[in-house]
C-alpha cells in the first residue's frame, strides 16, 4: 500500500461496515478524497466522463479501481487524452462510456475493473457469460480462484498511430498481467487491515472484505454503444 499507517488513518479513517467502504469510494469519485488504497493519485480529469456510472457501481457496493473513457482517433497533442509524439499522432482507448471527446465521436469498447461481493459475482458472471461476443472478463479472489470468459484473449485497451511508426499498444489486458495485479490488489486489502489493531472492528471488516470479494475486469467490444455493457453491469 502506498500510504503509511498514519496517512492511511488520516485519509480513510476507520471503516466499520461495508457501507463505510462504499462511502470512501464514492467520496473518491466525487473528488473529496485524494487517493484510495489502490491508487495514490487523485481521480483524473477524463474520469468525469464516466463518473455517473462508476457512482452507480459504488451504490451497489461494487468498488471500481481502474477505468477509462472513450477515445477514438484523438490527436496525440490533446491536453487530456494525448500521449506519445505530440505531432502527427492519433490515439485510441477501449473505454468506459460512449461520449464525445476531442473533436470526434467516440467508438466504444467499455473497460472497467472493480471489486464485487461474492454474493453478487455469480449473477453478474451469468449475465456476462450470456454475451460472449460483447464482453471479455477476467476475475479472481484472494483464495486463488480464477475465471475468465476467454483466458487466451489479448485485449489492447490503449493504442496509438504515429507518423513513421507501427501501431503502438502500451496497455494490454490479458490473463498473465491480470493475475499478477490480482495478487497485489488483494495484498493491499491485507495491508490496509493491518493499519488497525487486530481486534478492532475496522480490521475485521477489511479482512472480511478481502476474503469475500472478487476483482473483476470487464472489457466490452461494442464499438457503437455502451448501453448494453453498462446494463449488464448495473442490472439489479
Amino acid at each position: 500500500m502506498h500510504a503509511s499507517p498514519t496517512e492511511a488513518l488520516a485519509l480513510w479513517g476507520k471503516p466499520e461496515s461495508h457501507d463505510d467502504i462504499s462511502s470512501l469510494f464514492r467520496r473518491y469519485l466525487d473528488g473529496e478524497l485524494a487517493a484510495i488504497p489502490w491508487s495514490e493519485e487523485p481521480l483524473s480529469s477524463e474520469t468525469s466522463l464516466i463518473r455517473t456510472n462508476l457512482l452507480k457501481l459504488a451504490k451497489k457496493g461494487w468498488w471500481s479501481v481502474a477505468s477509462q473513457p472513450a477515445v477514438n482517433a484523438c490527436h496525440s497533442s490533446d491536453e487530456t487524452f494525448g500521449w506519445g509524439p505530440r505531432v502527427g499522432g492519433f490515439v485510441w482507448q477501449k473505454v468506459c462510456v460512449a461520449l464525445k471527446c476531442c473533436s470526434l465521436l467516440t467508438n466504444v469498447k467499455p473497460f472497467v475493473e472493480f471489486f464485487v461481493p461474492a454474493s453478487d459475482w455469480k449473477a453478474l458472471r451469468e449475465r456476462l457469460d450470456s454475451s460472449p461476443d460483447q464482453v471479455t472478463y477476467f476475475a479472481g479472489n484472494a483464495r486463488g480462484d480464477f475465471m475468465s470468459s476467454d483466458e487466451e484473449s489479448v485485449n489492447p485497451v490503449t493504442w496509438g498511430a504515429f507518423k513513421g511508426k507501427e501501431i503502438i499498444t502500451p496497455t494490454i489486458i490479458e490473463a498473465v498481467s491480470f493475475k499478477a495485479w490480482l495478487e497485489e490488489a488483494f495484498t493491499i486489502w491485507r495491508d490496509w487491515a493491518r493499519v488497525h489493531p487486530a481486534s478492532s472492528k475496522a480490521a475485521h471488516v477489511l479482512t472480511a472484505a478481502q476474503q469475500d470479494v472478487w476483482l473483476v475486469n470487464a472489457i466490452g467490444h461494442d464499438y457503437f454503444s455502451d448501453e448494453e455493457f453498462w446494463s449488464l453491469l448495473l442490472e439489479s
